[in-house]
């Protein structure tokens, strides 16, 4: 197994470990730091990955996540009307630096199952289904809460939207690439995350994520399995 995964999965099971209510509070698992650990395995990734068209695709995820949220916070368009509270770190503008960072994290590793740009969007709302409710409570708040556990629908739609101007600047192909790696890290994070849901007690929206995210995952699966749509991970690379 390539170099890149194997260190993407151990992220993923130090992931796990940092969501146990018996490690949480622990150092090395405390503080944020796991979202940090995941914005540097991403620039390692790019960059092994990628090359120097790595820094291309994190400014745009970068610039277009930075954006919208600019225009989020100081208008509620398009997601909502909510603010950050002060958990996330040094803001500019009023928005989180480290929120744009992980735009262009997601929207990377949301990217890899199937480089395909509808897909990807698809998976990138998986991700927002599963982390809003819970991290909505901590680290930002909706003025007027939503319909789907206090969050509004308008930023699901949003989030889809956003991630397909990112995935349509950085590449206007539509094609299905599909990489059965990056798709089993895609999942296991998200089932990472859910898990941090379940633990928090909010159990129906980490089942609901476990649900959607597992039938979305073996749809591709099945899809592109079918299709004969899977490739290496060195012929990702040049695509």
């Amino acid at each position: 197994m390539e170099r890149i995964w194997i260190v993407s999965y151990a992220y993923l099971v130090y992931l796990f470990l940092a969501t146990l209510p018996q490690l949480t509070n622990l150092p090395g698992f405390n503080l944020g730091i796991p979202i940090l650990v995941l914005i540097a395995t991403y620039f390692y990734h790019s960059y092994v990955k990628l090359g120097r068209r790595s820094v291309i695709f994190f400014v745009i995820g970068f610039s277009i996540g930075f954006l919208f949220e600019f225009l989020g916070v100081h208008t509620g368009f398009p997601f909502g009307r909510y603010y950050y509270t002060s958990g996330l770190g040094y803001e500019v503008l009023g928005v989180p630096i480290i929120i744009p960072f992980l735009w262009a994290t997601l929207a990377y590793f949301s990217f890899l199952p199937s480089g395909n740009p509808f897909i990807s969007s698809w998976i990138m709302v998986i991700i927002d289904l599963t982390v809003d409710p819970l991290f909505s409570k901590f680290d930002w708040h909706w003025i007027t809460p939503g319909q789907y556990f206090g969050v509004p629908i308008s930023n699901f739609v949003s989030w889809y939207f956003i991630s397909l101007l990112i995935y349509v600047t950085w590449s206007r192909r539509v094609t299905l690439i599909y990489d059965p790696k990056a798709s089993l890290f895609a999942y296991g994070l998200i089932l990472d995350l859910a898990l941090q849901d379940y633990f928090a007690g909010l159990g129906l929206p980490a089942l609901i994520s476990f649900g959607v995210a597992s039938f979305s995952f073996l749809t591709l699966h099945v899809l592109a399995r079918r299709l004969r749509y899977t490739k290496s991970v060195g012929e990702h690379k040049n695509n």
